[in-house]
């Protein structure tokens, strides 16, 4: 017995369309990046394969893959605000103020001059406390340079991967770089560990000055 079954007839491109439109709304999605993914599958798709389960399986995944990515470049964004953000400009300005303390200190002592050793003492420590407070506009300069270049920069991958409506915009929305900004975080961090140590090694010259 020959079998009846008949294929689907495949899709045309305005009822894909409509049936994508439809999609949209059930799922609160956007219908004009819905109708674009549906032209443009239908263009890509064999006649074959052009059947509205497909479509809708196709529609689904692309969408969660956009909303995917777009958490993604986010995620780089909230992660550079992290290890650039408010705290670490007041710990950059806190050691600037503690090198700011010493070579205020150092002066003094070098203006007492109470011996050959106190003052080599005294200008010894004026120099660290001088040298990490000359590093501290750099370090400044560069967290922020850090902070704005990076949270632009995943802020658009974002926004282009959450309005994607083809694959090929999805992956064009996928080519940035995600380490934006991580030269600038990494010099201003070497900085940062710079004049913590001159800070530290200041305050120790002082103290061996005064008292040895």
């Amino acid at each position: 017995m020959k079998d009846s079954a008949r294929p689907a007839e495949a899709l045309t491109v305005e009822a894909a369309i409509g049936l994508a439109e439809n999609w949209a709304r059930a799922h609160h999605a956007d219908a004009d990046r819905s109708r674009k993914f549906a032209t443009q599958w239908h263009g890509d798709t064999s006649p074959d394969d052009r059947q509205g389960e497909v479509l809708l399986r196709d529609l689904a995944f692309f969408f969660q893959a956009a909303s995917n990515d777009a958490a993604y470049w986010r995620s780089v964004g909230d992660f550079t605000e992290e290890a650039t953000g408010p705290w670490g400009v007041q710990a950059l300005k806190a050691l600037a103020g503690l090198n700011l303390i010493g070579l205020a200190a150092s002066l003094i002592l070098f203006a007492a001059r109470d011996s050959s050793a106190f003052t080599a003492g005294a200008i010894s420590a004026c120099a660290l406390f001088l040298a990490g407070l000359l590093l501290a506009y750099p370090a400044l300069r560069l967290t922020r340079i850090s902070r704005s270049t990076a949270n632009a920069a995943s802020a658009l991958q974002s926004r282009e991967a959450g309005a994607a409506s083809t694959w090929e915009q999805l992956r064009s929305a996928n080519v940035g770089n995600p380490n934006v900004g991580r030269k600038e975080r990494k010099i201003a961090l070497r900085l940062a560990a710079i004049m913590a140590a001159t800070a530290t090694a200041g305050c120790a010259l002082l103290i061996a000055t005064v008292w040895f």
